[in-house]
């Protein structure tokens, strides 16, 4: 009964940002047949985003878990950022506790104020009305960083290397045209360094019907005659310097680039142009869905390090330390935390006490510790606990509770 009602949650929770898509979606089509197309599709992303949202929640699978920045939480910069359902957002360290940054706000069952976040080796960025901005490390005044051209669609916020940031975002230009594009913004001067992707979407009059497969491959050429990919976008990790060269061919993939240093290619694969993130002194790279990649696997990390070394993880797992990325299995009798070591992707049982009435669904890692989140059934409700991660012999053994629910006192 529980999980039923817990579902509902979920399904409110994202009722209203399908809503506010399919008003704006319908706005922008013209009257007659345009309009009824438009109302169809925008009833079917209703459907598709509800079933989207049941089947990462509920499906069971390691990529709910782990494989990128969730809304809940994210490691940087010696610090864990933690998002509540209700939009507040949490700084967290086992020596100061949850320090309250930013204050959501439910207004009621189906609408809450949540915002788009990420973090860096310098600060933690989150995006407000038309403006970005930076909570500096260690501080809690916000400052405004990067201003958008108007009030932006659904921003997402990434992370790019140790002090800067990604954005991707959507404009309206007209009622019929939507303008996107993906930029890496210093994330200390708010200077625009490098313009990804960019798209202008117009709608149009199509002969095909929507659920079509021809208006399908009608709209994805349309956009690719629209759309724009840097030729490359550049990464330093020590003194190396990195080179993602876009691919051509991949117009509707953005994230079909190469990794390469002095024309080599580091990874025989795809890699996302931003969401690099950082562990000790290395870059982390999201291997990218698109494209023959060697493991085939959407959870896929390239890690750079100054030294020249270069490792792959290919096992869906979270980003801790140079050494090791940490994952959740699901066992019959529980759940169980991996360590998996970056050299050669072995995979380390941790001991754990964990109740039967918990149950993970997201875990991040610093290498130090590890923050799992997950439903509470004894709380009814989600919480978020923090374990300290013991090695004997450099090797991750067990994991040992500090906190039971981070922000239990706030």
């Amino acid at each position: 009964m529980k999980r039923n009602e817990l579902l509902l949650d979920v399904i409110g929770e994202v009722k209203d940002e399908y809503l506010q898509e399919i008003d704006s979606r319908i706005k922008r089509v013209r009257r007659g047949r345009r309009w009824k197309r438009g109302l169809v599709a925008a009833c079917m992303l209703l459907l598709v985003g509800v079933v989207v949202q049941f089947a990462v929640l509920f499906g069971g699978g390691l990529g709910s878990r782990g494989g990128g920045f969730s809304a809940e939480g994210l490691v940087a910069g010696g610090y864990y950022f933690h998002q509540t359902r209700d939009g507040d957002v949490f700084r967290y360290t086992p020596e100061e506790g949850a320090v309250r940054l930013l204050k959501g706000g439910v207004f009621d069952r189906w609408k809450s104020t949540r915002y788009s976040i990420t973090a860096n080796d310098y600060g933690f960025y989150y995006s407000k009305g038309d403006w970005i901005y930076r909570i500096k490390n260690g501080e809690t005044k916000s400052e405004k960083l990067y201003h958008y051209e108007s009030k932006p669609q659904y921003p997402s916020l990434y992370p790019a290397g140790a002090n800067d940031i990604a954005v991707r975002v959507t404009y309206n230009r007209s009622d019929v045209i939507t303008h996107d594009e993906v930029l890496i913004i210093d994330g200390i001067t708010g200077e625009c360094k490098t313009v990804v992707m960019e798209q202008d979407d117009p709608y149009y009059e199509s002969n095909y019907p929507l659920d079509d497969p021809g208006f399908i491959d009608e709209r994805e050429e349309q956009r690719s005659m629209n759309t724009v990919y840097a030729d490359t976008v550049t990464y330093t990790v020590g003194d190396r310097t990195l080179e993602l060269v876009y691919q051509e061919g991949k117009e509707w993939y953005d994230y079909a680039y190469r990794l390469t240093e002095n024309g080599k290619t580091l990874y025989n694969g795809y890699v996302e142009p931003y969401n690099v993130r950082t562990v000790g002194d290395s870059l982390v790279f999201t291997v990218g869905r698109g494209g023959n990649n060697i493991d085939k696997d959407l959870n896929g990390y390239v890690i750079v390090s100054p030294d020249g070394s270069n490792h792959v993880v290919n096992v869906p797992s979270v980003p801790g330390n140079e050494k090791f990325f940490f994952t959740v299995k699901d066992m019959d009798d529980g759940q169980d935390i991996l360590a998996v070591r970056v050299s050669d992707n072995e995979k380390f049982k941790l001991k754990w006490d964990r109740t039967e009435e918990d149950n993970v669904w997201y875990i991040h890692s610093d290498g130090s510790y590890l923050w799992a989140m997950g439903f509470n059934g004894m709380k009814d409700d989600f919480v978020t606990s923090c374990y300290r991660i013991e090695y004997e012999n450099g090797i991750p053994t067990s994991l040992t509770l500090i906190d039971d629910d981070i922000t239990d006192n706030n």
